[in-house]
């Protein structure tokens, strides 16, 4: 398994908490990022950072910002 470091922010910027998750090394990169990862976004209405954890495996997380989930009507 890969670890990735998540970061979340409050919407006014503030550091809220960081914790760490575990994605498939099978996975590509666009995949980890833009599928997997998103479905872990536990706090809907903060910013969301993440980051590679630097454990040497695949697939290497580009460091990204999600932004809160909004419903749109």
């Amino acid at each position: 398994m890969k670890t990735v470091n998540v970061t979340y922010f409050k919407p006014s910027g503030k550091f809220y908490t960081k914790e760490t998750i575990e994605i498939s090394e099978e996975l590509n990169g666009y995949e980890a990022l833009f599928e997997e990862i998103p479905k872990r976004h536990r706090i809907e209405d903060m910013f969301m950072l993440v980051q590679d954890s630097d454990d040497d495996k695949e697939p290497y997380i580009v460091p990204h910002l999600f932004h809160p989930k909004k419903e749109w009507s």
